[in-house]
């Protein structure tokens, strides 16, 4: 027969075991994240768009999940609420994902306006342009080129050329646009399309690369309006009849040259 204080001190052993070996679970199960990742990690949008943000992180059975922190750079710009992106301003911003030492981040570009062309959508980085006094006081007529940047480095481009006396008025190109043109094209003579009127009162069309087209002008408008300091609106609308369609509804600054 057992002695009772043996059996005591077993029982005391026991009790005070139980917890240290609890204890000691409860730590060996936490596994805190070791990295974490972003999928996309570069977006571009227009204003009002939105995009599932995917966040991984390694190891998968980590622990401390609940420290994952998500915040974006300019909440003007891009928000985030739940795993979605949304685009509200024009502007750059940075949706930042981070738990302890790691993150990782999603650049976000948004734009306002778009290029279309060829039934994609391209956001307008920039305009640059020339105007062209002609010898006169004041000037006579405009170039003006609306162009996209592409991450891989290519350009998407819409130019046109016209007088100042069209300013403010639907220049018509399948009737009179006189000898304003406007072009549309990939980096340097690429994919694209040049309108303009031939000598014989008939719209033309060439290729990016000067060839003559197969296609007719089905519609082509073209409106500037010129406003303080370099500030113009520009709306361009264009289909063909092999079902190309390029144009834009910009508005804003553009960095004019004098020639």
């Amino acid at each position: 027969m057992e002695k009772p204080y043996l059996c005591g001190m077993k029982r005391l052993f026991f009790l005070l075991l139980v917890p240290a070996l609890l204890a000691l679970t409860a730590c060996q199960r936490e596994i805190p994240i070791a990295d974490i990742f972003v999928d996309p990690t570069s977006k571009s949008l227009f204003v009002g768009e939105s995009f599932e943000l995917h966040i991984e992180y390694i190891p998968e059975d980590a622990t401390n999940t609940d420290e994952i922190e998500v915040y974006s750079t300019n909440e003007n710009i891009a928000s985030y609420s739940n795993g979605t992106v949304t685009a509200k301003n024009a502007g750059t911003a940075a949706i930042t994902v981070s738990c302890g030492s790691s993150y990782d981040q999603c650049r976000i570009k948004v734009y306002q306006y778009a290029l279309q062309k060829g039934g994609q959508a391209y956001g307008i980085d920039y305009a640059n342009g020339y105007a062209s006094t002609m010898g006169e006081s004041s000037i006579q007529a405009v170039e003006i080129f609306l162009i996209h940047n592409d991450p891989n480095g290519s350009t998407q481009n819409l130019e046109f050329w016209m007088r100042a006396s069209q300013f403010g008025q639907d220049v018509d190109f399948t009737k009179d646009p006189g000898d304003a043109f406007v072009s549309v094209f990939m980096n340097n003579n690429e994919d694209g399309y040049t309108v303009y009127m031939g000598d014989d009162g008939e719209p033309r069309i060439k290729n990016a690369d000067w060839t003559d087209s197969d296609a007719t002008l089905k519609h082509g408008i073209l409106r500037v309006d010129q406003g303080q300091s370099n500030q113009y609106k520009i709306h361009v609308d264009f289909k063909l009849s092999n079902g190309y369609s390029f144009g834009t509804d910009w508005e804003g600054y553009v960095n004019m040259k004098i020639d």
